[in-house]
Parts: structure tokens; sequence; C-alpha cells
């Protein structure tokens, strides 16, 4: 056996410092005052007809706020296509005037698309600090066709472009260019109730045809801020903020027609009736609730379809409106950087409404592929300066109807009625700069009377940070903590501890106390960085990332690792502006180690990384990435831990002009374990065509041609009771395309298709067994079987380890060929403000055999012979707001 590498003394310091060193310090404001610049809003006495001519006296009358600054594509100087804008309000409404000059007005570029996409078209955009907290900002914006957009910006620069509002526009062109009108009703809009009112605002203006963003207010490019840099906007008095009731109740109805073996209970053809509500209804100017009863996503896209052999859960980004709008003041990540790792967090919302936990116990039955979601609700705003954020949810209890074989019909629980909560306050400092937070999560089910008592009874998890500002915002210093318990019956906090996340139970792992009568398991967190991230070309930072074995979040939140400790650090180098063909470009170090909390150095490695614009609007980015793998404590499944070997990767991409009526781009990856023979490569790419200013198509194949020669397959019992883990070499092949169509007759009336089509096979050889799992040579690692020590039948491996013809012990065989498709079409009109309908066609289709082998034309021919589900389905909702 190898000896265990221990943490150095110098980490162990340099690990004191850093989590020192993330504690805000005391610094100078992130933005100097005297550097915003004003508009002037003035009160409208007339009515405002939205046509996009500003042909009324009050916009004569109105103050006009000029003077833009070009960002793209040098930063600085006069914009060569000047803009102005003017802003009215009354009791109910904000009027925004904007007039966008251009010296060639024939070459404004107007696509139609559908409401919320965004297009290479001429676009104004203007955004409201209505909290003026220079941290939330409400963003409106307008194409030269009179497509909108809306989103949220939260903690400065993040974006939520799930939000969405209730407003008109107008445009026009003329001789001058062209411009908009827009209508901004402060019901949408969350504000105090002071007598005189000073609000951040920011107009930005982007010309399609010569890549020019202007705005008004500057914010350079090398700013790590965005909100905090907005001006201001004068003159808005006597507003009283309304009270703010919306109710959008639905009704659906359609058919389904779902496939099954014959005479089964799981195939079935059936219409489908539904209703709900949705509502948000302002509790007071600054708190807004926001309820969903009895919802329905139809209209929502599939997941993409990904086979996964490792040992760690998939992430799938939140797609459901109701879940997706506003979810900013929820979120406290356990992430960091940009990786695979980044998406871990508290608060998961995809485990709300997920697909059952239980499996039902005859195999002629038919079970719910999604919990079905009773009611929802969130509460958000800000009180006294602290901004809240909290959200409850229950599910129900979801039964599958079994049938026995005298055709008896009986049913089987196989999720229990469950209650979600989840809730976050911050507050913010020095306009910003400086903030802390607090988020807290908890899960009760009830299992009383149920064969799930598998599951936790109940979870709890909370977590604090603080994030700071200095040396004029250009660094950062961040610390979070958190903290998890979990309780259930023993063999729940069994399978918790013998789950891929945690592995108590490994032979090896002699700083973890496995115990199978638990009934509770806790853990915790701790993450810090501190580095410079805006301002000149140097950018730098480092951090790191401490998890106690026993932290459980994936009750409510997102977690793939326990019992580890990282170091990490980062390098930039960067010019935001260069002369010549290339516009702008980067290029980034990285270097990490990772351990357990023994400690045992599970490896380390680094990469460099780098990306590029030109001036034509082209770009591309290329990496390499060298990876010492010395340990992994999850490769075998709760086994001891494998030694690894040195790999190698690196990564490359290119891409068009987006303004163009035909761009693509392209992705290529590239990977190899030169001990093992392991290796990787991978191909995307997304074309899209404008094919007229209201159809856009896309393409998007993606190619992955791989080789793992130490993949898991399962772990059998020898016959004098050890375990043996079995490993062989898989070649696996996956295809996949994405296409996807949008047609739009107006702004209001869109016509969209998605489908993706998918097909993965695996086959394995050269089976081995672990010998012994922390040994440096490969062959003294494993065991591979000789020729009559495995025998491969239709479902299995048998091994005759002693070769006398007795098989020893056996595993599942692994191999597999999966085809996929997926698909929708939805037709979406707002017929009226707010309001909505959709006709909506969705369909499925899965294939499988265990051949393992790739063949394109009998694997697609397998897919396109099988029975797909069908869902035809038409939703109706009614937009009723004050």
């Amino acid at each position: 056996m190898t000896p265990r590498p221990h943490l150095p003394m110098p980490y162990q310091r340099l690990l004191v410092l850093l989590a020192l060193a993330a504690v805000p310090l005391g610094a100078r404001d992130a933005h100097a005052a005297e550097d915003a610049r004003v508009a002037k809003a003035i009160r409208a006495h007339g009515d405002i007809v939205l046509d996009g001519q500003l042909g009324e006296a009050d916009w004569k009358k109105a103050p006009n706020n000029e003077g833009f600054w070009k960002r793209e594509p040098v930063e600085g100087g006069k914009p060569d296509c000047p803009t102005e804008f003017r802003v009215l309000f009354d009791d109910s409404a904000l009027y925004v005037a904007i007039r966008a000059s251009d010296p060639e007005p024939g070459g404004v570029r107007a696509l139609l698309t559908r409401r919320d996409a965004d297009s290479a078209s001429d676009w104004v955009t203007f955004a409201l600090d209505s909290y003026h907290d220079k941290r939330t900002a409400f963003v409106f914006s307008v194409n030269a066709a009179g497509v909108q957009r809306d989103m949220m910006i939260y903690e400065d620069t993040s974006t939520d472009e799930s939000w969405d509002a209730v407003w008109d526009s107008a445009v026009a062109t003329d001789e001058q260019g062209w411009t908009a009108e827009l209508k901004i009703p402060f019901s949408q809009l969350r504000f105090s109730s002071e007598e005189q009112m000073t609000w951040g605002v920011q107009v930005e203006r982007f010309v399609s045809r010569t890549n020019e963003r202007s705005v008004f207010s500057p914010w350079p490019k090398e700013s790590s801020q965005r909100v905090s840099l907005f001006g201001e906007l004068e003159g808005l008095s006597g507003i009283t903020p309304p009270q703010r009731i919306e109710l959008r109740p639905f009704l659906l109805g359609g058919l389904r027609l779902t496939p099954g073996a014959a005479g089964s209970i799981d195939g079935s053809a059936g219409p489908l009736a539904n209703g709900g509500l949705d509502a948000r209804i302002g509790l007071s100017s600054d708190l807004t609730l926001t309820a969903t009863f009895n919802p329905d996503f139809g209209q929502v896209e599939a997941d993409p379809s990904q086979v996964n052999l490792t040992d760690k859960e998939l992430f799938f980004a939140e797609r459901r409106p109701f879940f997706v709008e506003g979810s900013d003041i929820l979120h406290f990540s356990l992430g960091q950087g940009d990786g695979d790792g980044s998406v871990q967090s508290l608060f998961y919302s995809r485990r709300i409404g997920a697909a059952p936990h239980g499996n039902p116990s005859s195999y002629d039955a038919s079970s719910p592929q999604t919990t079905a979601i009773l009611g929802a609700a969130k509460l958000s705003g800000k009180i006294d300066g602290w901004s809240i954020g909290a959200q409850s949810a229950v599910t129900s209890k979801e039964e599958a109807q079994l049938r026995d074989a005298d055709g008896a019909m009986s049913s089987q629980i196989v999720e229990p009625l469950t209650h979600y909560g989840v809730a976050r306050i911050q507050r913010d400092f020095r306009d910003g700069a400086s903030s802390i937070g607090a988020a807290i999560t908890s899960v009760h089910r009830a299992l009383g009377g149920t064969e799930l008592d598998w599951l936790h009874r109940s979870a709890l998890t909370g977590g604090i940070e603080a994030t700071h500002r200095f040396g004029d915002a250009h660094y950062l210093a961040q610390l979070r903590l958190a903290a998890s318990e979990v309780r259930g019956s023993t063999q729940a906090i069994d399978r918790t501890q013998r789950s891929s996340v945690h592995n108590y139970q490994r032979p090896d792992a002699d700083h973890l106390r496995y115990d199978p009568t638990r009934e509770s398991l806790s853990g915790m967190m701790m993450q810090w960085m501190v580095g410079k991230v805006a301002g000149g070309h140097w950018r730098f930072s480092n951090g790191g990332d401490i998890r106690t074995a026993g932290l459980e979040v994936n009750d409510l939140g997102f977690q793939t690792d326990a019992d580890t400790a990282v170091l990490w650090g980062w390098g930039q180098y960067r010019e935001d502006e260069v002369d010549g063909p290339v516009r702008d470009y980067g290029i980034n170090a990285n270097v990490w180690s990772a351990w357990n909390t023994a400690p045992e150095l599970a490896g380390s490695g680094g990469n460099m990384n780098g990306w590029f614009n030109l001036d034509n609007n082209w770009g591309g980015n290329l990496g390499a990435s060298l990876n010492n793998n010395l340990l992994s404590f999850g490769a075998l499944r709760g086994g001891p831990a494998l030694a690894g070997d040195p790999s190698l990767s690196a990564w490359g991409g290119m891409w068009s002009d987006s303004r163009r009526a035909v761009r693509a781009n392209l992705n290529i990856s590239a990977g190899t374990t030169p001990a093992s023979g392991s290796r990787a490569f991978g191909i995307s790419s997304l074309a899209s065509v404008q094919a007229a200013s209201n159809l856009e198509l896309s393409l998007g194949p993606n190619v992955r041609v791989d080789r793992s020669d130490d993949q898991y397959i399962g772990e059998a019992e020898a016959p004098d009771g050890t375990p043996r883990y079995i490993l062989g070499r898989v070649d696996e092949r996956t295809l996949g395309m994405t296409v996807r169509a949008s047609f739009t007759f107006t702004p209001k009336l869109s016509l969209q298709l998605y489908a993706e089509p998918f097909l993965a096979t695996g086959r394995y050889s050269r089976h081995k067994e672990v010998a012994d799992s922390r040994a440096g040579d490969r062959k003294a690692r494993f065991h591979e079987y000789a020729a009559g020590e495995l025998v491969e039948t239709e479902s299995e491996l048998a091994i005759d380890r002693d070769m006398d013809g007795v098989v020893d012990y056996q595993v599942a065989r692994p191999d597999f060929s999966l085809g996929q498709l997926r698909s929708n079409l939805v037709l979406r009109w707002e017929y009226l403000p707010g309001s909505r309908l959709f006709a909506i066609w969705s369909h499925g289709r899965s294939s499988y055999t265990s051949d393992g082998v790739f063949r394109l034309g009998s694997d697609a021919s397998e897919l396109a012979n099988q029975d797909g589900e069908h869902i035809v389905l038409i939703k109706l909702d009614y937009w009723y707001g004050r």
C-alpha cells in the first residue's frame, strides 16, 4: 500500500491566512457620487398615446437627456449614432421617449422574434434602480421591430432574464433613424412611498450594423460594477405606490397518448384537463407575495438527453417560470469559479415537483413521472434596508397503480406529502460595496403509513455570507459558511452515509465514523475568496472550499461532494482595447490542489486558457490543462480509494459575427491519460440562419468519442466473503442534434419548434478487478481477466476466478445502446397585455438494447420503430392587474 500524503504545513498556514483575509476590511467607496449623471423627469399633464411618434406637447416640454458615452467597440468618446431620451410620469406609470438617431437610417436592423428573445437587431434599453440601493434594477428593452425584452439585475451585476413585467411600447422609423416609446406601470416596479424620490437610471443603445454600444452613464468595460454606476433620475414626486394585485387564472385541456406493452396498464390514451391560478400581490410598497396553485408547465422544453457513467448527479437548469422568476434572492451558492462545481447551492428548485423517489414493486405498473405541486408561494422585497426572500411549496402524495398476475389492482405510495421551505435575507452597506446575508432551507416529509422510511423525515440547512469590495471596487473578499442536518430512520441515514456524496463505508476511511444506527447526520462547510477582480491589465484571486463528510443539502439543494478541502489560485492578464485586427483578449492561469479531511492529497493541477475578439466580431478561445490525479475517493462507489494517473486535456472554440444572417460557432475538446490509454474527443457546433426578418433556423450537432479504461461496473462478493470491484474499458459513442425553428408573425404571436434526437452506446472490454487500489503501478493495481476467467452472457458477466468451471461471482452486463427523441411545437399568442394562449404538441420516444455497438442506421431505425408519447394541449390564461 502506498503511504497517505498529508496537507503540508505551509498550506495549513495559508488556509488560515486566506480565511482571515476574506473578512471585510475598511475601504473607500466604490464609485464617487460626483461621477453620476443626472436625468430629469416631469409630470405629464395630458394623455400619452403610444405610437412612437413623440408628437404630444408634454414630450416637447420634458427635459432632453443626451451626451451618451461610447462603450463598444472602442471605449470612451462620442458615439457615432447620437441618442437622447425624455421621461414623463403620471399617477400610474412612467413614460420614456428615446430618439435613436442614425446617419444611415436605412441601415437600422429590425428583426421580428418572439418576446424576450435576443437578436442582432438595433436595441434601446431603459433600466431603473427604483429602490435606489445601487444593487437592483428593472430593465426594459425594445428593438426596432417592436420586440420587447425585460429582466432584473441583482447584486449589482447578476441578471435574471426570467423576470417578466406587463408594460407597453411602440416604435417608429423616420429619416433621422428610429424612436421608441415605453409605458412602464408603477405596479411593475418596487419603490418607497416618499414624497420626493431619486431613482437610479441607465439608458443603453446598441447599433447592430456597427456594433456600437453607448450608455447614458459611463460604464467602463474593466469595471466589475453595473447598477452602482447608474446615473440618477430626479423630479419624481407625488407618486403613491399602487396596491399591486395581479391574478392569472388558467384553463388547460388536451389529449395524452402513452405507449405501453400489450395488455399492460402503463399505456393509455385519454383526455387531460386542469386549471389553476397564479397571483402576485403587493403586501406593501416594498413587499410582494407571489403564489401559484396547481401550476402547469406544459409549455416548458424538456431537459437535454445525457448519459451519466459517473458517481455524480447531473445538474439540470430550472426552466419552470414560477421557480425561475425572482430566484435571485433565494440563491445561496456553494460553488466557486465557472466549472461543473459552480452550480452547487443550498436551494435547487428542481427538487420540488421532481420524479417520485419510490419505484413500483410490480413490473405491470403505472407510476406518475412527476410529483404534483399543490401550491407554492414566494415573498420578496425590502424592509428597513434588508432584502428578503422566502418560498414555501407543498407537493402531493403520489401513488402508483399496480396489477398482479391475477389482474387484481392495487396502489403503492411512491412519494409522500412534502413541504419545502427556503428563506434568505441580505443587507447592503456602503452603497452596495459590502453586504452580509443568510439563508435557511427545510424539508419535511409525511412518512407515516408509507413504505418510504428510507427517505429523510426532515432536512435543515443554513448559511451566512459576507462580501466586501474595496480599492475603488477593484478588489473583492468573500466568506461563506454553511451547515446541514438531516433526520430520519436508521435506514434513511445509513443510505445517506453510503451515498456517492459521502462514502462513509469506505474500508480505508479511518478518519470517518460509519454508524448504521445513526438517526441524524450533520456537517459544515467554509468557502473564501480574496483578490483583484476589476481594473487594469492584471487580475488575480485565491480561495478555498472545506467540507466535512456529513454535509448533506440534497433534499432541497444541489451538492456533489463532501469530505473535501480545495485550495485554488487564479491570475489573468487582459487587454480591453487593442490596435489592429484584435479588439480585446485575455489570458488566464489556474492552479488547484484537493484533499479529503484526513487529510489525504487527492490531486493537483492547473490550466492555461485564453480568449480573443476581433474587430470583425469574430472570436475564439483556447486552453490546456494538466491534472495529477493521485486518489479518487468515489471511483469504487464506497470501496477503497483508487489511485489515478496524470491526464492531459485541451479545448478550443471559435464563433462568427452574431450580427450576420448566417452565423455559427464550433467547439472542440480532447483529452488523454497516457498510462491507461483512456482518451476523449468531442466536437459540437451551432449554426443559425436568419432566413427572413421573422424566421430563424438553427442546427446544433454534437459528437463524442470517449474511451475510459477504468470505468466502474459493479461490486461482487467473492466465495471468501471479500468484496471484489469490477471495472472495464468502455468505448462510448454519443451523437446528438438540437433543432430549433422560430417563426414570428407579430411581436405578440409566434411559433416555435424544438427537437433533439440522441443516440449513445457503450461497449465494455478488457474487464478487470481491483488488486491493490492504491498501487502506483497499474499492473499491481488491477488484475485483468484472462481468457476463461470471464464469461459474457446476454445479461451478466460471470467470473470464474480460479478457472475450476464454477462461477465465483457475477455482475450485470453494462453494455448499452440508447436512443431518445424529444420534441415540442408551441404556438404562443399574447392576445391581451399579460394574457396568453398556448397551443402545444410534445412528443417523446426512447429505445434501449444491450448491444453496445454504435451503428447509426440500425440505432436510428430502432428508435424510429418505437411507439412514442404524444401530448396535445391548449392552455389559456388571463392576466388581471391593478
